[in-house]
């Protein structure tokens, strides 16, 4: 069963009622005396700017502009002020979605780190166990190699012994 991506789904809402409150914001700044000097503003800057883009686009220089009346200025103003609320809020639901993807990325990442670390320490183990078991071998094959030599020279005395009694008897013949 998939599980219910809830924060898309609340994410999701969100954008949806940014609709409504982004009027609401607009409402409160069209009935304050201070909020319609500041659509003002904002509406003759929208307006100056956008009409510069237009008349640049055009090819043309631009020399002067006219100012909006107030009542139209205080419209655009609140059209931007709308906008912008909506634009902010999808914003920071972007980037609230991109900073959780990346921490649960970087999440991921670290399992995946650990998970070498884990796979490097057993290594590491085998490879001090393996490396513990050729230093026993190598012990016990200079042992043998000790034992091989003392053997090898009590056969040489050996046999020095047995060249020797035969030259005893080779000479004993000779003088009995």
């Amino acid at each position: 069963m998939v599980a219910l991506p809830i924060s898309k789904l609340a994410s999701l809402a969100i954008k949806t009622l940014s609709k409504p409150m982004s009027k609401r914001v607009k409402h409160y700044f069209m009935q304050s005396q201070v909020g319609q000097e500041v659509l003002v503003v904002i509406g003759q800057t929208t307006h100056n700017v956008t009409t510069r883009m237009q008349i640049w686009s055009a090819g043309y220089k631009v020399k002067n502009i006219q100012q909006l009346e107030p009542e139209k200025a205080i419209s655009q103003g609140a059209e931007f002020i709308g906008e912008f609320f909506i634009f902010s809020v999808a914003g920071s639901l972007v980037v609230w979605e991109y900073d959780k993807s990346k921490k649960k990325e970087v999440k991921k990442d670290l399992g995946v780190q650990n998970q070498i670390v884990d796979v490097r320490n057993s290594l590491d183990e085998r490879l001090d166990a393996l490396e513990k078991k050729l230093d026993r071998l190598e012990k016990s094959l200079v042992v043998l190699n000790e034992s091989i030599n003392s053997n090898n020279e009590a056969q040489e005395q050996q046999q020095q012994v047995v060249e020797n009694i035969n030259v005893v008897k080779s000479r004993r013949g000779w003088f009995w």
